[in-house]
């Protein structure tokens, strides 16, 4: 998301995007949302849920396919590989993306949201199935959201902070109705929560599994056998998502050298810090920052 204070400009659709401080932005979506690929990498750091009004996508999310059709809300993380592969000429929605800092500030959204995210990692959920009822109700919260975001006062953050865990608490509701969260009580999704808030935490200073296992009082390979089972993704793989999302973000929206950018994500040198960067990312950070 840009870091302007509200942008209600979008040169690419006939919807306006509508965001506050670069911190949570609302869309509606169009026909032109497979165009749009490229502001998918733009949300690299936010959480994205999006809720279909009309028509159909086809979305390929960490590399599997699925069919998002009317009356449907799908949650994507982030930093995680999607690509919108098509939509029909009907389609409408509205898309939410909250970037992760204003995700994670509020201690019982951050509960929820790790709960949520769980539960939409598994492969056989990946789109929530809403009522008309149910689709209504978080049509009108993101529409609530829309609002406050225009009419932005002293109070704007409070507000939305409020109006983002009352849309995850009701995302909660209706997934536990449909029994789709009872295996969040198991040891092992607890622990995948746990090395999340971990991560969340000391990702800038600990690169290494060891350290997450140490704090968990569990064996590196249990850690490593846990998240995989509850992710589908290695324990590395989530530790490098979080360390390039800090780096992107920090390469988009400050003006801090690359040697400097190394030394907070605490990398031994520069050059180590590059070669990571390419590695993950594809282009070295320089590159990157140009774009």
């Amino acid at each position: 998301m840009n870091n302007t204070n509200t942008d209600k400009e979008n040169k690419n659709s006939q919807f306006p995007l509508h965001s506050w401080r670069g911190k949570i932005a609302c869309q509606y979506m169009d026909k032109d949302l497979k165009r749009d690929n490229s502001q998918m990498k733009t949300a690299l750091n936010s959480f994205i849920y999006g809720h279909l009004l009309k028509g159909q996508a086809r979305i390929n999310y960490n590399n599997i396919s699925f069919t998002v059709s009317a009356g449907d809300q799908i949650v994507l993380a982030p930093f995680s590989p999607t690509v919108i592969e098509e939509v029909s000429d009907d389609l409408e929605g509205l898309c939410l993306m909250v970037s992760s800092e204003f995700a994670y500030e509020s201690h019982d959204t951050r509960n929820l949201l790790q709960t949520l995210i769980i539960t939409m990692n598994q492969p056989h959920n990946p789109v929530i199935k809403l009522t008309d009822e149910e689709a209504k109700l978080l049509e009108e919260i993101l529409r609530m959201l829309i609002y406050h975001i225009e009419h932005c006062n002293n109070y704007t953050y409070d507000a939305l902070q409020s109006l983002y865990g009352l849309y995850l608490a009701n995302l909660m509701n209706i997934i536990d109705k449909r029994g789709l969260s009872n295996f969040a009580c198991l040891r092992s999704y607890k622990l995948f929560m746990d090395f999340n808030f971990l991560l969340n935490k000391h990702f800038r200073n600990h690169h290494d599994i060891t350290f997450y296992a140490d704090q968990l009082g569990i064996s590196p390979r249990y850690l490593s056998m846990v998240t995989k089972e509850v992710s589908h993704t290695t324990v590395a793989t989530f530790i490098n998502r979080k360390i390039m999302l800090e780096a992107c973000w920090l390469l988009k929206t400050t003006d801090y050298s690359i040697s400097k950018i190394s030394e907070l994500l605490h990398f031994s040198d520069q050059a180590s810090f590059s070669k990571f960067f390419k590695r993950v990312n594809g282009v070295p950070p320089l590159q990157f920052r140009r774009k």
